[in-house]
């Protein structure tokens, strides 16, 4: 299931791996997720990214490894966030390094892992 467009909107990809991004009011997982002050669910920003590092490659990606994953901080509609990706193939995927921060640089998530 895609995610983009729904929950989120990247408003500019640039060179090096960084996205811009607005996350989307509206999706039915902030009724449950919490009413009156919705947060994103871990599961959904780690698809996020997922997706991002899909669209690096030009090919469906999943995680094979998660190494080690900081979520520092809420994600939450309305807000507008910057993802720096880094990919590095390996004989069987890639590894990624990926981060999240907001536009004042205050950190949301850290993410190691391996993507096949």
């Amino acid at each position: 299931m895609q995610i983009k467009d729904t929950l989120y909107k990247i408003e500019s990809q640039h060179d090096g791996g960084r996205f811009d991004i607005l996350m989307l009011d509206g999706h039915p997982v902030y009724e449950g997720h919490f009413p009156g002050q919705p947060i994103t669910p871990g599961v959904l920003t780690l698809a996020m990214v997922r997706e991002c590092a899909s669209i690096l490659v030009e090919k469906p990606l999943s995680y094979s490894t998660i190494k080690n994953c900081r979520f520092v901080a809420m994600v939450k509609p309305g807000e507008h966030l910057r993802l720096n990706l880094e990919l590095f193939a390996t004989d069987c995927g890639y590894q990624i390094n990926a981060n999240i921060t907001d536009h004042d640089d205050g950190l949301r998530l850290q993410l190691e892992g391996e993507l096949v």
